[in-house]
């Protein structure tokens, strides 16, 4: 029994020191994903796709507890939020133009029997920066019609569409000011904590 407890003690050793001895990163920039009213099946997706980047250790994500209409997504209710919540950045995902139908071909070009999809398609992600206080948006659009044999599958539309929109937005999984810094060859300083836990530190944080 003895011989038991004593491992189970250093089993509990051997995982304190390990966590003591991971870093993290302590310059984390506050994000926040507004909701907004809209609930259609394009709006989740958008939101859903809009969060996957911004996750510690460099991004702490908030989501609000209040829903905007799209008609209020503007540079003074995003300036709001970001003094609400303290945020560095402020983003809204709005669907714009959501069409998706799939019917019998009729007189299209194609077989009279075939089923074709129709789809017709608008995203914008609107973003505020607190650094700058600066409001953009960041849209993609199109038009697709094809058999349903080819394109039957909402999502393949809308993950290349938030694709292309994740490509614009300036805010990346690591954000661009630390990039800068490894490219320069300035390293983040190391500094250990009370409890032994050792956090890496951006002695310069710059822009996001």
């Amino acid at each position: 029994m003895k011989k038991l407890c004593l491992l189970l003690l250093l089993c509990f050793l051997s995982v304190t020191t390990a966590l003591a001895d991971s870093p993290r990163f302590d310059n984390m920039r506050t994000v926040v994903i507004a909701d907004t009213t809209q609930d259609s099946y394009a709006a989740r997706f958008m939101k859903s796709r809009l969060k996957q980047p911004f996750r510690i250790p460099y991004w702490d994500r908030i989501e609000t507890d209040t829903a905007l209409s799209p008609s209020d997504v503007n540079i003074d209710t995003l300036r709001t939020l970001a003094a609400q919540y303290k945020a560095d950045v402020v983003l809204v995902p709005v669907v714009q133009t959501w069409y998706w139908r799939q019917h019998m071909a009729g007189f299209w070009r194609y077989d009279d029997d075939e089923i074709i999809t129709e789809c017709l398609y608008h995203l914008t992600v609107y973003a505020y920066d607190k650094r700058s206080d600066t409001f953009r948006s960041y849209s993609d659009k199109g038009r697709e019609v094809e058999s349903a044999s080819i394109l039957n599958d909402p999502n393949e539309i809308l993950t290349e569409s938030m694709d292309r929109i994740m490509k614009k937005l300036p805010y990346k999984r690591i954000p661009t000011d630390i990039e800068d810094i490894a490219a320069g060859g300035t390293t983040l300083q190391t500094r250990t904590t009370e409890g032994g836990a050792k956090i890496l530190t951006n002695t310069f944080p710059q822009a996001i």
